[in-house]
């Protein structure tokens, strides 16, 4: 019979790099002791790396740069606390604003907008937290993604401040998409927002 160290290395091995594991993850195969016995046993091997307090992940190989075994990054953190604790999350404006093109600055440090409570994850001693903020659930029921990135980007920017160029942007990308994709969500949207992307398809509109 496999001890619990050889079914978590098997389960890690199998799920593949840079995979984020909380020791609840594991507690199918052993007791809470034995599965903390296991763990540190695995990160001796190096089969797994502890990012933090309660938080492993099985090691990324750079072979691009050479430098070695290298922990998961933020997102994939925020991705397997979503799962964990069952909450939503999205790009923080700056980086809506960014995809939709009405930004050339690049988001640096690990801001997402969530469903859930406003918290701060702390994942590495060497990194900046991540940061958690919470917006209206129906932020993230959108189904175009367009759309969720618009009420996220536009919401920040604020109805009186968005520069002309900012809208003829933000007209082109609206007109590359059918409206009948958006037609469901728009009656969730902010009314200035669904206003202004409802101006951007004018007579070619049909309700």
């Amino acid at each position: 019979m496999d001890s619990v160290e050889k079914k978590i290395e098997r389960m890690v091995v199998a799920n593949g790099e840079g995979k984020v594991y909380f020791p609840s993850d594991f507690f199918d195969f052993g007791s809470e002791k034995a599965v903390s016995k296991a763990l540190q046993r695995l990160v001796a091997r190096e089969v797994l790396l502890r990012m933090h307090r309660g938080l492993y992940c099985s090691p990324f190989i750079d072979t691009e740069w050479g430098m070695g075994k290298l922990s998961a990054d933020a997102s994939e953190v925020v991705r397997a606390y979503s799962e964990k604790d069952g909450f939503r999350y999205g790009p923080c404006p700056g980086a809506a604003q960014n995809a939709l093109g009405l930004s050339d600055q690049v988001v640096m440090n690990p801001v997402y907008t969530t469903d859930g409570p406003t918290r701060r994850i702390r994942y590495h001693e060497k990194a900046r937290p991540i940061v958690l903020y919470h917006v209206s659930p129906r932020v993230f029921n959108y189904k175009s993604q367009v759309v969720m990135l618009a009420v996220i980007a536009l919401d920040d920017i604020g109805k009186n401040n968005l520069w002309e160029y900012e809208l003829d942007h933000m007209e082109r990308i609206f007109q590359d998409i059918p409206y009948a994709e958006i037609r469901d969500d728009l009656r969730n949207t902010p009314t200035w927002i669904r206003n202004l992307i409802l101006s951007f398809y004018g007579s070619d509109r049909k309700s």
